[in-house]
């Protein structure tokens, strides 16, 4: 009769760890859970904000103030001169 009852006990423990470790993990996966979902939103805006940077009006935007406002203008084919950043030849 003992051996039955601290089997029970000793079960009963076990149930209880295992519960409280089950909590733990459970509440472990929800904080990630809702970590992810804020990373996800926070993606989304940053691929929104990008469409709206780069988008053919104001790259064409800018490229009209830089004309007209700076007085920026493209090189001629002449001006442009190409620089070697490897070793000089012996």
């Amino acid at each position: 009769m003992w051996i039955l009852l601290t089997l029970v006990v000793i079960s009963s423990f076990a149930v209880m760890t295992v519960r409280h470790q089950h909590r733990i993990v459970f509440d472990q996966f929800h904080q990630a859970r809702e970590q992810h979902d804020r990373h996800q939103m926070d993606w989304g805006r940053l691929l929104l904000e990008k469409a709206t940077w780069t988008t053919t009006q104001r790259v064409g935007n800018i490229k009209k103030d830089a004309t007209e406002r700076l007085g920026m203008a493209p090189p001629d084919p002449g001006e442009i001169m190409l620089v070697s950043l490897g070793k000089s030849p012996k």
